[in-house]
């Protein structure tokens, strides 16, 4: 018996002059696939399968499709091409599929093809899911895909945890494909959840139903439960219930968060609420906020009071200069901002008195030169004119340059030897030279006159 590797396609051709219906159940029987079943080839022969369908209307060629030395082996090169031939494709699964699985004698193939995936698989969900099986399940694989999806089409949507949940667990037929009209409620599921909840103990509370005003299906923990009268916000939002509803008592809880925070209140100590000479109200909201307890923002502008009512010990302990002592006005923003306070910016200006209205004590301290013994001006600004640091002056010897050269920098007593007369000044003192020898120096020199006071003259610098 030749072979031939068009036998299929010589098959197809034959069949389709006849009935098309019987043609297609035959050509069925005979298809081609790779796939092996219990060791069989899928067009080879078993007799578990049943009878042989009727091949009274097959060609009369055995040899199209068998070969000679077996009748219950398919030739090896048989080739048919199922949608090419019959007008049905076979699809994922269905290409592997034994030809005897569909093609059988129970009856034309076209009949339980009408019926849908039920003419040929058993419904395993009761007829509880549906006649349409492809909106589940594909060819690929009989195992659903898109569960997800499918599911939100209900009226219980997957979403959060809930998703990840095994279907018996809300189904307990699953297993088996019994997916029966589950319970909605979440208390049908969660009771052993509702059981646990004891911070707040739930059940003494009669929140027993209804669990989605608080829970959501992400996580169970942190409810996100409407605080209605007096919304959470800030560090409330992390507080435990029990932090403000002591003993399970959630009726008649004050509002007012000194009923909460007076341990904060009475032990805060920058400033001191409770001894302070301003005492504070113990409405805490006019100075915190609810994300922290630190960093009060308190506005000074509710204060009438001037700055000695808080800053009165301040005042009394400054020395430089002497607030009390010199009388300084209790107004302290006058010098003092509420940036810092030990950077004051005095306007002296506004001061009508002479400098020695304040630096007096200051003048008369002075040795070098004594300005009191002196009879020196109280104007201390005709000679210093420097805010910034008393020692600077600005003073400079009149009509002649007796501070430069070798005399500059000395000190005013060094020349001035009688404090009372600054007028007088010896340069003798200094430079001691005999008269005798200084008259012999000086024979040609008019006008030349020997004196303690006569030298700046011609040596005003000190040089010769």
């Amino acid at each position: 018996m030749g072979h031939d590797s068009h036998a299929g396609a010589r098959l197809g051709a034959w069949i389709f002059r006849g009935s098309l219906g019987f043609a297609l159940l035959v050509a069925l029987t005979v298809a081609c696939a790779t796939a092996v079943r219990d060791g069989t080839p899928v067009q080879g022969w078993w007799d578990e399968r049943g009878p042989v369908i009727p091949h009274e209307k097959f060609p009369a060629d055995c040899s199209l499709c068998h070969e000679g030395q077996g009748w219950d082996r398919i030739r090896a090169d048989f080739v048919f091409e199922h949608e090419k031939e019959t007008g049905v494709a076979l699809e994922g699964a269905h290409r592997a599929a034994e030809c005897l699985r569909c093609h059988n004698d129970r009856g034309p193939v076209e009949m339980f093809a009408a019926r849908g995936c039920g003419g040929c698989h058993e419904d395993p969900h009761r007829s509880q899911m549906g006649p349409a099986c492809e909106s589940c399940h594909d060819q690929a694989t009989w195992r659903p895909g898109e569960l997800i999806a499918t599911h939100a089409r209900t009226r219980f949507p997957l979403v959060g945890a809930h998703a990840a949940a095994a279907c018996w667990q809300c189904h307990p037929g699953a297993q088996t494909g019994n997916f029966a009209r589950a319970d909605t409620s979440c208390e049908s599921c969660h009771a052993q959840d509702l059981a646990r909840a004891t911070t707040p103990d739930h059940a003494a509370q009669g929140w027993t139903s209804d669990c989605q005003r608080c829970h959501v299906p992400v996580a169970w923990d942190g409810a996100a439960f409407t605080h209605g009268f007096w919304p959470l916000s800030g560090a409330h939002r992390a507080a435990s219930c029990a932090e403000c509803h002591a003993n399970n008592v959630f009726t008649g809880t004050s509002s007012q968060c000194i009923d909460c925070h007076q341990a904060e209140y009475d032990t805060a100590a920058d400033p001191d609420h409770t001894t302070a000479a301003y005492t504070f109200p113990t409405n805490c909201a006019q100075c915190h906020s609810t994300s922290t307890w630190l960093g009060a923002n308190f506005s000074h502008a509710g204060i009438t009071s001037s700055c000695a009512t808080c800053h009165q010990s301040d005042y009394q302990a400054t020395t430089s200069p002497n607030h009390a002592q010199a009388g300084f006005p209790l107004s302290c923003q006058q010098c003092h901002s509420t940036s810092s306070w030990s950077v004051a910016n005095f306007n002296h200006a506004g001061i009508s008195s002479g400098c020695s209205s304040c630096h007096l004590p200051d003048y008369q301290a002075t040795t070098n030169p004594n300005h009191a013994q002196a009879g020196f001006s109280t104007s201390c600004e005709s000679c210093h004119t420097s805010t910034s640091n008393w020692s600077q002056d600005n003073w400079s010897h009149p009509d002649f340059p007796i501070q430069s050269g070798r005399h500059a920098g000395i000190a005013c007593a060094t020349c001035h030897t009688q404090p009372s007369n600054y007028s007088f000044f010896n340069c003798t003192n200094c430079h001691a030279h005999r008269q005798s020898e200084m008259n012999g120096e000086h024979e040609d020199v008019g006008g030349y006159t020997f004196g303690p006071q006569t030298c700046y003259q011609c040596h005003p610098n000190g040089n010769e």
